[in-house]
């Protein structure tokens, strides 16, 4: 079975936590339902539930993905769609004010529903976390003990480090303490073994296009789905959780895509975690003054984040751009931003440190020897910046 496509000999793409290539299978199953199996799944005839039958698989592959059942899967259009619609559900109703607690190194969909929180009198705590990138739970525990709190949430695996946080401990926790928790997974999933009944989660975001899925569908996990709020209003569609006429070929593809991972996740892990070991180990030795940003062990198996000292990361990145080597210095959502990371500087890093750091993510298309390659430009482009 193909994993994916191979990229073009002449572009290395290196930037796999900001999006992924449609695998092969993935790309033959959304076409095959927009050219053949088409349908809208509220329509009461037989083209109709044709793709209920899509909807339903696929809400069963994705569920698997996870160790769910497929009840407790909704549909969205994104990542940042489903981590609003944890946050709102929390925070909409009910008397007396509101209190969230977030972190420091959040993705900026949930940074700025925190922003439009605030403005709406909800208590916004951030949780700093220490320089390997851990939230510090003890920290947590505290906030806990003083203070009711509406809901807690903490990002599984950082976008820019790879970072995976103690989620065992904090879900259990915020189950103890009785507070409702969320976890945005959109860098966990698909990429680690999940399974979500051993974890006191009650809210879980993720999306597809992080391991082959279209870009365009998003998924909330909800352990009590009438714990929801919808942020949208209309028909039944989700059974009214997400209203709105189902994007069926994205739904197809995620499903599709789940399926593929689930199957062979141990040897698609196994497979990044070898790439980007491979690449980190000869980066660090053949150029001078690179360091790892993070926890160099409790990782995502796809992801560094590399310091290169005195170096600047944005012009490097250009460099590395125009030989083909597509990177980022941080998450997709904030590529435009011309400040430094936030992540970084969360962790300690001054804003030069920042600056001259890149994230380099990768999936199971790329190959060793994208890697050699990759370094040795890269190694050629740090020289010619050195010398400036």
């Amino acid at each position: 079975m193909s994993m994916g496509c191979k990229q073009s000999s002449a572009e290395i793409y290196f930037d796999n936590n900001a999006t992924t290539m449609p695998s092969k299978e993935v790309r033959e199953a959304v076409i095959k339902v927009l050219s053949k199996e088409f349908g809208n799944p509220s329509s009461a005839h037989s083209g109709g539930e044709r793709a209920r039958e899509h909807l339903k698989k696929s809400r069963e592959c994705t569920g698997s993905l996870i160790g769910c059942c497929p009840d407790h899967i909704i549909f969205t259009s994104s990542g940042t769609e489903s981590n609003n619609m944890a946050f709102y559900s929390c925070t909409k109703n009910g008397n007396g004010s509101k209190k969230v607690v977030t972190t420091m190194v959040e993705h900026s969909s949930i940074l700025k529903m925190c922003s439009y929180l605030k403005i709406n009198n909800v208590e916004v705590e951030m949780l700093g976390v220490d320089e390997n990138g851990f939230v510090i739970i003890d920290d947590l525990e505290k906030i806990l003990d003083q203070k009711k709190v509406d809901l807690v949430s903490v990002q599984w695996v950082n976008n820019e480090t790879g970072v995976i946080q103690d989620l065992e401990s904090i879900s259990k926790l915020c189950m103890e303490k009785g507070v409702i928790f969320h976890t945005d997974a959109a860098q966990a999933v698909g990429k680690m073994e999940i399974d979500i009944d051993k974890l006191s989660v009650d809210f879980l975001s993720f999306t597809g296009h992080k391991y082959n899925a279209p870009q365009g569908c998003g998924v909330l996990y909800a352990k009590d789905r009438f714990l929801v709020n919808p942020i949208l209003f209309g028909g039944f569609q989700e059974e009214g959780f997400r209203p709105g006429t189902e994007n069926l070929p994205g739904i197809v593809g995620i499903g599709k895509a789940s399926e593929i991972r689930h199957e062979n996740l141990r040897k698609l892990k196994m497979k990044m975690k070898e790439i980007r070991d491979r690449f980190e180990a000869m980066l660090l030795d053949f150029i001078p003054g690179t360091k790892v940003n993070g926890c160099p062990k409790n990782r995502i198996c796809n992801t560094t984040n590399i310091k290169f000292d005195d170096l600047d990361g944005r012009r490097l990145l250009q460099l590395l751009d125009k030989r083909g080597i597509r990177c980022s210095q941080s998450s997709a959502c904030t590529n435009f931003d011309s400040t430094p990371s936030y992540v970084l500087m969360a962790m300690g890093l001054s804003e030069k440190e920042a600056y001259s750091s890149i994230r380099f993510s990768f999936s199971p298309e790329n190959t060793f020897e994208e890697v050699n390659r990759a370094v040795e430009i890269i190694r050629e482009s740090c020289e010619s910046l050195s010398k400036f």
